[in-house]
């Protein structure tokens, strides 16, 4: 990576070119950003400043107005559109100007590249402004299967979650480059005033919403209570949510809405944050400036690529394979009312990966019989148990009895802490807590726990706050300052959530290959893709119709049970049902807490309706305890259908021993062939330079000549300080501790000179004596 295929854009409603000035300065594309500036006077201003400081490379960024548009006649070198203006590309394309479109989805990247765009940006869902339901990591994977089929070889860029390590990543997967935003926000060129600066180190990215997605346009902004702005966008999307208007006069008001509240600080306006904030404090810290920033991701993009074609650290038999006595360094991740069957368990284990069991609510008699069976089917082959660390106590005690009586060899702690860890840690049972930010991993790290899942927002069930590169990035950072210059000291890491294929594991093997040098133990944690095996069907983990609604998935969507709880799954039916239950509770008055167990309860139900095609006998035919068979129609009907966003990327069945081989491959690991080659660009035309004089005037040499004449003579011209200018004498003193003295009586003195006031037009008695 070179500092050529980074952007830098200014920050969303701010007209100060600076960070754009710097980046162009370092070699980078920096880029004024004036899609919401609707005065024109201001914006062509700021866009001459850029040109007149920036030199002829320089781009500017325009929203869908067509107002803005006629900023494309200050020549800059590119153009930045949104999605939403694709129409304009042969335009700004016949004028010379080479056009990127920024996608937030495939169709808006797939129309852009027809359409005759020079680029694309993939943005994705965790950056600041509008934004689309897919993350960055998921984007790009979307956007390199339709490249492949397509043959399509548009360059593009990633912006969304992006520090050092995960712009290897995006390299690793054949980016061009990637964009900067949020990243430069603390850079010594930021136009951000001195409060919001001090504020930005604390942020980490969680303290960004979604807005608008139910309008058909959807922005993340930064959402607490101290941005006025924040709360009333929220009421007017509501109200138009409510009102009874056409759709396109709905999304016309709601753009209307954003772009007139737009600012450079949540105190003033709407503030477009991403969750790359969280990189901000310590970019600025290794870098300075934006040059600085620039150049330190290159740089670490470069060693990550390197280190991970060195160390093949993901590849079959690596150092958390060896750990776990497996042939892959793949976890598979437990999954509520899935990877709850002893078959299932040691077809994963039989794979080469290390299964495990989730316990969820299960009471002690039925945990005491699948943990036996489990233990007997699988023998000497490793498998562990996933419980949750928020269940209640009385059956957290009873799960805990039954892991004590069979000792499974690992475990996975979700929502959990480290004393609960270090508690099935000294019985012998290696334990992984799920940590979902930075500020946890750090408390993590100083109780002394060692081992750690960091699941991105892709995943299926349960999702945290933060997409996958944003969430990566953070916690590497974290890792970095803790491990210093020591050992990495028994640490293991695994990554989750959108990882399904060599393409995704190659990406993760560059993000994380700094880590694997440092001795840190690396490996993989998969779920949805389980889905597509064969044994997941015949192993009874899910049932023939589950895996069929899982191949035709192209979407998923998230259904809140409450305030930060939200379950990633396939639209179906039962979306509408949650939603139908949700506002029955609140209506009957029931409080937020009592709102989200009720939620809960309903959806571990349908879930078992839908993996196990099975229900209780009185919710099926009204009478008894026992569990019932479900027909498949009922099964999709009523059925809550649990999965990640890799979903929309498979459409085959496989055998677990395949997905395994396919994830690990080392001819996919990170090599030259995937990463994009560049055409040099070619060397800018001589300028054409006349020296018309040469003058100078330093001590000891008043003259051109006689200045040359002493460093050809290698004349020192610092001398003690001459009587003529001061007495030194009375001011010197050699020791350094002296009050009121110098400590050098040494400089560089100009000498008399000859000055003739009438040949410069000046009178005599102008200049006094």
């Amino acid at each position: 990576m070179e500092a050529t295929d980074l952007i830098v854009l200014t920050p969303a409603g701010c007209l100060d070119p600076s960070p754009a000035i710097a980046a162009c300065r370092a070699g980078a594309r920096g880029t004024l950003d004036l899609q919401f500036t609707d005065d024109l006077n201001r914006a062509v201003a700021a866009t001459h400043r850029l040109a007149a400081f920036a030199g002829p490379r320089f781009g500017i960024k325009l929203g869908s107005n067509a107002k803005a548009r006629s900023l494309a006649n200050l020549e800059p070198a590119w153009v930045i559109l949104p999605g939403t203006s694709i129409g304009e590309i042969p335009t700004l394309r016949e004028a010379g100007i080479e056009v990127l479109i920024e996608a937030v989805s495939l169709p808006e990247a797939i129309e852009a590249a027809g359409q005759g765009a020079d680029g694309i940006i993939l943005k994705g869902h965790e950056s600041g402004g509008r934004v689309g339901s897919d993350t960055a990591f998921v984007l790009i994977q979307k956007w390199r299967q339709y490249a492949e089929r397509g043959r399509v070889s548009l360059p593009f860029w990633v912006q969304g979650g992006i520090g050092p390590n995960t712009a290897a990543a995006c390299l690793a997967a054949g980016a061009r480059g990637v964009v900067l935003d949020s990243q430069v926000f603390l850079a010594r060129e930021s136009p951000l005033g001195e409060p919001l600066r001090k504020r930005i180190p604390s942020l980490d990215g969680s303290e960004t919403a979604i807005f608008g997605a139910k309008l058909g346009e959807a922005y993340r902004i930064y959402s607490r209570a101290d941005s006025a702005a924040a709360q009333e966008l929220l009421k007017e999307e509501e109200r138009l949510f409510a009102a009874e208007l056409p759709a396109e006069q709905k999304l016309a008001a709601w753009r209307k809405a954003v772009r007139s509240r737009v600012a450079i600080d949540p105190t003033e306006g709407l503030w477009l944050l991403g969750q790359d904030v969280a990189c901000a404090a310590g970019l600025a810290a290794r870098g300075t400036t934006v040059a600085g920033i620039v150049q330190h991701i290159c740089d670490r993009a470069n060693h990550n690529l390197d280190a991970a074609r060195r160390t093949r650290h993901l590849a079959a038999g690596s150092p958390l394979a060896q750990s776990h006595g497996t042939k892959y360094p793949i976890l598979q991740g437990p999954m509520t009312r899935v990877s709850d069957t002893a078959a299932f368990a040691d077809s994963v284990a039989s794979g080469g990966a290390l299964p495990f069991l989730a316990l969820a609510l299960l009471r002690k008699a039925e945990t005491e019989k699948l943990l036996a069976e489990t233990k007997k089917k699988l023998g000497k082959k490793p498998w562990g148990v996933g419980i949750l660390g928020f269940v209640p106590a009385e059956i957290r005690a009873e799960q805990l009895e039954a892991i004590r009586q069979h000792k499974p060899p690992f475990a996975i702690i979700a929502g959990g802490r480290p004393d609960q860890a270090k508690e099935l840690e000294a019985q012998g049972i290696p334990t992984y807590l799920h940590v979902p930010s930075p500020g946890l991993l750090k408390m993590f790290l100083k109780d002394g726990a060692k081992r750690f899942v960091f699941e991105g927002q892709e995943c299926g069930g349960h999702v945290g706050p933060r997409a996958s590169f944003a969430l990566w990035e953070a916690m590497i950072d974290v890792l970095y300052e803790h491990i210093g210059g020591k050992p990495a000291d028994g640490l293991h890491v695994v990554f989750a959530g959108g990882i399904h294929d060599s393409l995704s594991a190659t990406m993760v093997a560059a993000l994380s290959a700094s880590l694997a040098e440092k001795g840190v133990k690396v490996g993989l944690l998969l779920g949805t893709a389980y889905l597509f095996t064969k044994e997941a069907v015949t192993g009874g983990a899910i049932t023939a119709r589950f895996q069929k609604e899982a191949l035709a998935c192209g979407e998923t969507l998230l259904l809140e049970s409450g305030p930060g709880h939200a379950i990633r799954c396939i639209p179906t039916p039962y979306a509408e049902a949650f939603e139908d239950e949700k506002r029955k509770l609140k209506s009957q008055g029931k409080n937020p807490l009592e709102v989200g167990i009720a939620l809960e309860r309903m959806n571990l139900g349908r879930l078992r309706v839908a993996s196990k095609g099975v229900d209780r006998a009185a919710s099926v035919n009204g009478n008894g305890n026992g569990l019932a068979a479900v027909s498949d129609d009922e099964q999709f009907r009523r059925g809550m259908y649990m999965i990640g966003q890799v979903a929309a990327l498979r459409n085959e069945v496989t055998t677990v021993a395949e997905l395994h081989a396919e994830v690990c491959r080392e001819d996919k690991l990170p090599a030259a062939s995937l990463v994009v080659q560049r055409d040099k660009p070619a060397d800018p035309p001589p300028c054409d330079v006349a020296i018309i004089g040469l003058s100078c005037f330093y001590p000891n040499a008043g003259s051109l000549w006689t200045y040359w004449e002493n460093i050809l003579a290698k004349k020192n011209a610092v001398v003690e300080i001459p009587p003529s200018h001061w007495d030194w004498r009375l001011y010197y003193d050699p020791d350094p501790r002296a009050r009121d003295k110098m400590i050098s009586k040494w400089g560089g003195f100009m000498g008399d000179t000859p000055f003739d006031p009438l040949k410069y037009g000046i009178t005599p008695k102008s200049i006094p004596n």
